[in-house]
């Protein structure tokens, strides 16, 4: 897995994690500026074993989500649609034990 750095053509800065066939998993809400998004990456990577909440749900159309949010209730990244709850729950254990070694990607040059 790896983070993908990208800026926003409306403004502001975006990671995605992606997965070895380079499909997002989870993608940030929008930063301002760099240095933030750089900082929602650090966040992840500290909270996601132990101190962060993964909201999991079925939408209308019958996939699956989940949420990651900071011990505080900050929304720090949100799930591609998977198409069953087994595979959203190995994604949601993938990324605990992937983040945080998971490579960075700089595209928004």
């Amino acid at each position: 897995m790896k983070f993908v750095i990208n800026r926003k053509s409306e403004g502001g800065y975006q990671f995605f994690l992606k997965d070895s066939a380079d499909r997002p998993v989870l993608w940030s809400p929008r930063f301002e500026t760099k240095t933030e998004c750089k900082d929602g990456i650090a966040v992840l990577r500290r909270q996601v074993t132990g101190h962060i909440e993964f909201d999991k749900w079925q939408t209308e159309s019958g996939r699956y989500v989940f949420h990651l949010r900071s011990k505080e209730g900050h929304l720090l990244a949100m799930s591609s649609p998977f198409g069953s709850k087994g595979e959203c729950v190995r994604h949601i254990y993938e990324v605990q034990q992937k983040v945080p070694v998971a490579g960075e990607e700089d595209l928004s040059f």
